[in-house]
């Protein structure tokens, strides 16, 4: 189980991710982790979900059909300008780390990713953040 528990209680996160059995490996990882996890298959229900409902967290796959993850970086920045979500980027494939990064992700993992890794970078990735929720922070 992951170790970081409490540094994700309370914290909403929303998973992009196409494969469904990815999706809910990183679902539930994140959930043991004590967040609240909101998924979508596509960039654009991504896009969807977090104009209903602001996030602290976004954590994507880069090679998804229609618009990939880098697609929607850009649009979570163009769109939201005022409030930097962290996002991280999970990829089963050989992206330059430094490019992913200079597109607007704010960590790249490889697939699947380590539990405990991942809850450890979204904890980190979190504790700069004060209000739960989207809040600016």
């Amino acid at each position: 189980m992951p170790h970081d528990t409490a540094s994700l209680s309370g914290r909403q996160v929303l998973v992009v991710e196409d494969d469904p059995d990815a999706r809910e490996a990183i679902r539930l990882t994140l959930e043991a982790s004590g967040a609240t996890v909101a998924t979508a298959a596509t960039a654009g229900e991504a896009l969807a979900a977090l104009a209903a409902k602001p996030c602290d967290l976004v954590v994507s796959d880069l090679a998804m059909p229609e618009q990939s993850g880098f697609w929607l970086i850009a649009k979570i920045r163009q769109l939201f300008p005022r409030r930097h979500v962290p996002v991280i980027a999970v990829t089963g494939h050989p992206f330059p780390v430094e490019g992913v990064l200079r597109a607007g992700f704010d960590r790249v993992m490889q697939k699947p990713p380590d539990p405990d890794a991942l809850c450890a970078a979204a904890a980190s990735l979190l504790s700069a953040r004060v209000t739960p929720g989207g809040g600016e922070g």
